[in-house]
């Protein structure tokens, strides 16, 4: 008989070593195992054996099955990397600790992964670790999935020197490939052997990213329009737009009407709130950096301390009316704002120039 792992499950990568000192196997096979179930963990077993096994593994949270060795073994299939964004701020905490709990890291490292865009927090897993992942991190997280394989990569390119900077478009030039512009996004729509023959010849210029475009987010900007009934019905209802801020809007354009939209729902986004007469454009924000300044603080709120319990050290005493004395990526900036806001201090995010 055979054991096989049909999911993860509610277990987690630290019990993966108890499981494998059982079997006698390395721990990273079981890791394997577990994160790319369903797969065989074992086989030869005896029947008795393997029922005692299959209870083990499942009172540790695992979906398993014992089957026979002549059964047809699990079909090959694709394999996903993960990115994970974070909708609702108050459940910021919540979310971190779950993801922790699941990669078997501490609440640190998991608030790293989700805050370092684009956020990818999982890499080559299958289709039921993510729908596990999903289960344990509730309300309030969007998770991105992507196949490696199949999905299409944008070539970045960040501050750098001038010779690095022309070093990079010459090569990519040499190719055959006139970049898109001078610096940000200068190859769109690669393969994934494309992107890699790129990475191979330029990956060690620190200033380079090839991001897999299925992980990018915009800003939807509302630049034009009238308060219609059909702008109000799509920005209630669609954009979910509180009905007493529409009107509001209008008066204060350029503004985000949705935020960090997925590229897969952005076109019909826009085409959704262009339908209804609104001037809208969509702003790439994964890898923008924010500022935040303070606007008004309740009385007796010490913006300072606020900040030290969200782990931010600014150097010095908050002012208020007054902004932080740095930028941040755009998520973290959007969770300091919330909670901010959450405390009695009202806050509004800035790009900074240059950025």
């Amino acid at each position: 008989m055979r054991v096989a792992i049909r999911s993860i499950g509610t277990a987690t990568p630290s019990r993966a070593a108890s499981i494998a000192l059982g079997l006698g196997v390395p721990v990273q096979a079981v890791m394997e195992t577990l994160y790319r179930a369903p797969r065989i963990l074992v086989d030869g077993l005896a029947p008795e054996t393997a029922d005692r096994m299959a209870e083990l593994l499942g009172d540790l949270g695992c979906e398993v099955a014992v089957e026979p060795e002549d059964m047809a073994p699990p079909g090959e299939e694709p394999l996903y990397d993960v990115a994970l964004h974070i909708n609702d701020t108050a459940r910021y905490g919540a979310v971190t600790e779950a993801l922790a709990e699941f990669l078997g890291c501490d609440a640190a490292q998991a608030a790293r992964a989700i805050l370092q865009p684009p956020g990818v927090v999982l890499g080559q897993v299958s289709a039921a670790t993510v729908e596990a992942l999903c289960r344990r991190l509730g309300e309030g997280a969007e998770l991105s999935v992507s196949d490696p394989q199949a999905a299409r990569y944008d070539l970045f390119l960040g501050a750098c020197d001038p010779t690095v900077r022309a070093r990079v478009l010459g090569e990519l030039r040499r190719r055959g490939r006139e970049p898109l512009a001078g610096a940000g996004c200068l190859l769109s729509g690669l393969s994934r052997s494309e992107a890699d023959a790129i990475w191979a010849a330029l990956g060690r210029i620190g200033a380079l990213r090839i991001v897999n475009s299925d992980f990018l987010r915009y800003d939807i900007v509302l630049t034009g329009g009238t308060d219609t009934p059909a702008a109000r019905e799509v920005l209630e209802a669609y954009a979910r737009i509180p009905g007493h801020i529409v009107p509001e809007l209008f008066g204060a354009l350029p503004i985000a009407a949705m935020e960090a939209v997925p590229q897969a729902d952005m076109p019909a986004a826009l085409e959704r709130l262009a339908a209804a007469g609104l001037s809208v454009r969509a702003d790439l924000v994964t890898f923008l950096h924010l500022g935040v300044e303070l606007v008004s603080a309740r009385r007796g709120v010490d913006p300072g301390r606020v900040l030290q319990r969200l782990g931010i050290e600014t150097g010095g005493r908050v002012a208020v009316p007054g902004r932080l004395p740095f930028a941040m990526p755009e998520l973290q900036a959007r969770l300091v704002r919330d909670a901010l806001a959450g405390a009695g201090i009202e806050a509004a995010l800035y790009e900074p120039e240059g950025a």
